[in-house]
């Protein structure tokens, strides 16, 4: 009989335990969450904004087909990485991550958009503009929800 009243006591407890431990991420699923996006930042701040706004890709600059293939290549790096922090939201009933997680599937949808242009040779001006709002917005959003997302610098292959 005990051994019956402790496994009704037991399930009782995980009964009620469920639900509470699911309410918030753990500190290690929000790390992971914030590495993706601040690995997807990097790959896009490095390999794309920073060379855009040196005229790399400008007609006549020095390596400019090479430059426009590795942002391409970045670009889909970087909606790996932002659909990786996609799936993480999903189940979630974290604010944080709800939060962010709502801005995120037009955001990596841009990002392969865009990089599948560039990986073509094909330079997207106004798609470069748009993906940089979205990441202004994203890591303003981050930051307003006392979780900053800084880069992370993560080796390419091939970059």
């Amino acid at each position: 009989m005990t051994r019956r009243r402790t496994s009704v006591l037991l399930a009782g407890a995980l009964l009620v335990a469920a639900p509470t431990q699911q309410a918030q991420a753990t500190v290690a699923e929000k790390a992971k969450f914030v590495f993706h996006l601040g690995a997807a930042y990097y790959a896009f701040n490095t390999w794309v904004w920073k060379p855009y706004r040196q005229y790399k890709f400008q007609v006549g600059a020095p390596g400019q087909r090479a430059n426009i293939v590795k942002a391409g290549l970045a670009l889909a790096f970087a909606a790996y990485q932002v659909n990786a922090a996609v799936k993480m939201t999903r189940n979630t009933k974290d604010p944080f991550l709800n939060k962010i997680g709502s801005l995120l599937p037009g955001f990596g949808q841009s990002l392969g958009a865009v990089g599948r242009d560039l990986q073509r040779g094909r330079f997207n001006e106004a798609g470069l503009h748009d993906l940089n709002r979205r990441m202004n917005t994203l890591l303003n959003t981050a930051q307003d929800q006392g979780q900053p997302i800084r880069p992370v610098a993560v080796p390419i292959p091939g970059l």
